[in-house]
This record gives structure tokens, C-alpha cells and sequence, in this order.
């Protein structure tokens, strides 16, 4: 009988320090919601996260995965959104069939931030994943933190 007790107490405090981050829409301030709302008018399933001063919003766009970070003022910082291998520019396709094993992906996502476009790629990789950063022009650059 301890056993059981003690056991339906550690499932519960497990469950309780695994519940998400997400706030409520509610709990969103209106310019950043208003901010959102004018830059992805279409979005569904919107989740919400807080972190530190920053918002980060996870949702879909006609079944395509995205992300946005935004300040306290409304203002998108970066997004970004999954895309196929052939949606990456040429240049970046011919860094990864020089320099990578195609076969590896796990996920390309396409990162915004302000005008300029880069490309995460993540490859499975043992024991843990590698995300590389490509600019447009095949280059691979470390001033870009994966995200």
C-alpha cells in the first residue's frame, strides 16, 4: 500500500513539472497580439510562451509549422517555418551535396529575420542532432544562433 501511495505521488509530481509554459491568449498583451495578428493574419492553433521579456509563438499556416519570436512592443523579431529540400536555394543544395549527407536531414526550416532569409538544417547525427545555419548563398555562418 506505501508503494502504491508513494507511487501515484512521484507520477504526480512528474506530471506537474512537465506541464508546458503556454499562456493563455488572455494573457498576451494587446500590442503583441496586434503585432502578431498583422504579420500572420491566417495563423492557426497559435500557442503562447514567455520568455523573459519575449514571446514566442508556435503555430500553423495551411499545415506548415512555425515559430515567431516577438518583443514586448509588438515587434516580430524573427520567424520561421519548415520547408522542403527543393524549396532551399541552389546554392545552399550544392554546400550539402559537397559538404553533408543529404540523406541525414531531419529538418529544414526556413528562418527570417528582418529581410534577410536563412536556412536551418538539421541533421541526425549520433549521439545528438547538428542544425547549421546557411545564408542564401550556400555559406554556412555562425553569427546566427539555432534556434
Amino acid at each position: 500500500m506505501k508503494k502504491t501511495v508513494f507511487l501515484v505521488l512521484a507520477m504526480a509530481m512528474v506530471f506537474t513539472a512537465c506541464e508546458d509554459d503556454d499562456i493563455r491568449n488572455a494573457d498576451i498583451p494587446s500590442v503583441v497580439l496586434n503585432g502578431f495578428t498583422e504579420q500572420f493574419s491566417n495563423a492557426t492553433g497559435v500557442e503562447w510562451e514567455k520568455k523573459a521579456d519575449l514571446y514566442e509563438a508556435e503555430f500553423e499556416i495551411e499545415k506548415v509549422d512555425y515559430e515567431a519570436i516577438l518583443s514586448s512592443d509588438g515587434t516580430i523579431l524573427k520567424y520561421k517555418y519548415d520547408i522542403s529540400y527543393e524549396a532551399l536555394p541552389e546554392a545552399v543544395q550544392a554546400s550539402i551535396t559537397a559538404d553533408y549527407d543529404k540523406t541525414n536531414i531531419d529538418e529544414i526550416e526556413l528562418i527570417q529575420i528582418s529581410e534577410t532569409s536563412y536556412y536551418q538544417v538539421e541533421f541526425d547525427a549520433e549521439p545528438n542532432d547538428n542544425k547549421i545555419i546557411f545564408e542564401e548563398s550556400g555559406q554556412v555562418t555562425t553569427e546566427i544562433t539555432t534556434w
